[in-house]
């Protein structure tokens, strides 16, 4: 993955979450604050369930983004 690939998913506005693949596994990225590049190679994610995620950027192998919520209305 190109570092200008990740930091253009990251400081899209509006922001829209994105799924980062490394080694086979997906790690989400639901909100721009759960990413930190260090030294614009490394990047540490924190998941949902409170893990830390360390990678090299040019580890990742695939940058998909998800599609919006939409609220659901109520009846």
């Amino acid at each position: 993955m190109k570092l200008a690939t990740l930091e253009a998913a990251l400081n899209a506005r509006p922001f829209r979450p994105f799924e980062l693949r490394v080694d086979g596994e997906t790690v989400a990225v639901q909100h721009p604050e759960q990413l930190f590049l260090a030294d614009k190679k490394t990047t540490a994610i924190i998941d949902a369930s409170d893990r830390i995620h360390i990678m090299e950027v040019s580890e990742i192998s695939k940058l998909t983004l998800l599609r919006h919520k939409t609220p659901r209305s109520k009846v």
